[in-house]
């Protein structure tokens, strides 16, 4: 039986699934560079300023490629000790995550994205530094040794930032209890504490808390300490926005300018579109566009030599280290590669994936491509024109 390891691939190359991680760039590389300077940007270490971007493009011109490469990138840096960015980055397909169309079904799909254990080792984060600055005032009075420090703690409450002190509260107590603060995050109970009254059950209630569950994690609660240095909220096909009837979507509206208002700091939020942008400019509200920091972001569609050198890269991503095909077309030829981006239609990601999985499928198992063996043009001409 041939294996995609005979022909110098550890994996499928060509991933027809759109939700998996996105490590190689389709599309102009200036583009690029100026979506990696932007998100850079946001990070405490640079400039630290909050973000709020809107991309568009025709459909399939490659948005939702470029956020989950933005998201791919910002996560494998941030899972390294020494990444580059130390960030958390959130991925939402559209801004309809529910029946409902408001900001409030957005929060809880967010707190579902996040996870009940990734909140819990936040919450152990907060603690950990809460519980340094209160081993600092007992140690500066003299009852450093003293394992009961609860006298200190009022004190140690002073010195983070007001307006973060109930969310540092509420996220001590789920570093113990983390099942209780999960389900008042995500909206199903009452908070149990006196940090927050009630539930989440509004959309001002759900951008408040957001807001704030954000700021907590990019504050510095310690000097120079952060948990992390900047949070991403990447949301994609807003589109949806515009069929949406205006009272819904100014709910969803309404909570992106909270978010903005109460994050000016270390907040990176991008927004893409599937259409012109006077009709983005018809439907989003005038209080929203005003705080758009960057002139629209046109996504424009792939050209052939973007997308050949894209299709290279992805090959070349999947192969075995030291492999002696490294940096080649194989196993295709660049002209079949050039003829299949030439006949597909539009030219995305997803639609180059395709074909060129028909491609070498029908070439294996139709044409008994053998290890070695190139897929030349006039095979792909041949598999291509046999399935249209």
């Amino acid at each position: 039986m041939t294996t995609l390891e005979q022909f110098e691939l550890l994996n499928d190359p060509f991933p027809i699934v759109p939700d998996g991680p996105v490590h190689n760039w389709a599309g102009r590389e200036d583009l690029k560079e100026d979506l990696i300077d932007l998100v850079k940007g946001v990070r405490a270490r640079d400039i630290g300023v909050t973000e709020f971007v809107v991309l568009f493009g025709e459909l399939g011109a490659g948005k939702s490629h470029a956020l989950r490469f933005l998201k791919t990138l910002i996560d494998d840096e941030s899972s390294k000790q020494t990444g580059e960015f130390k960030s958390l980055a959130l991925y939402v397909e559209r801004p309809r995550v529910a029946t409902k169309l408001n900001f409030l079904e957005l929060h809880k799909y967010i707190v579902r994205i996040l996870g009940r254990d990734r909140i819990k080792f936040f919450c152990g984060q907060v603690k950990e530094k809460f519980d340094a600055i209160l081993n600092e005032l007992a140690t500066e009075a003299g009852y450093g040794n003293v394992n009961n420090k609860a006298s200190f703690f009022e004190s140690a409450v002073e010195k983070i930032v007001p307006n973060d002190r109930a969310m540092v509260r509420l996220l001590m107590r789920g570093a113990s209890d983390d099942a209780k603060i999960f389900e008042f995050l995500i909206g199903n109970e009452r908070c149990d504490g006196n940090e927050y009254e009630g539930k989440i059950d509004s959309d001002f209630m759900a951008a408040k808390i957001l807001s704030d569950f954000f700021r907590v994690l990019t504050s510095e609660l310690r000097p120079k300490e952060r948990i992390v240095e900047s949070v991403y909220l990447f949301i994609d096909e807003c589109e949806v926005l515009i069929d949406a009837k205006i009272s819904e979507s100014d709910l969803v509206f309404s909570g992106f300018r909270e978010l903005i208002n109460e994050l000016p700091y270390r907040f990176g939020m991008i927004l893409s579109f599937s259409v012109a942008t006077a009709l983005i400019e018809a439907i989003m509200p005038n209080h929203l566009l005003k705080r758009m920091t960057r002139n629209y972001v046109e996504v424009p569609m792939l050209e052939d030599d973007d997308a050949v050198r894209f299709l290279r890269d992805q090959i070349n991503f999947h192969r075995p280290p030291n492999s002696g095909e490294a940096g080649t077309f194989y196993p295709f030829t660049e002209e079949a590669l050039r003829y299949i981006v030439a006949n597909t239609n539009p030219v995305t990601p997803r639609n180059l994936f395709m074909d060129c999985k028909r491609v070498l499928e029908r070439a294996i198992r139709r044409y008994s491509l053998q290890p070695g063996d190139v897929i030349e043009r006039e095979m792909a001409e041949k598999i291509l024109q046999g399935i249209r």
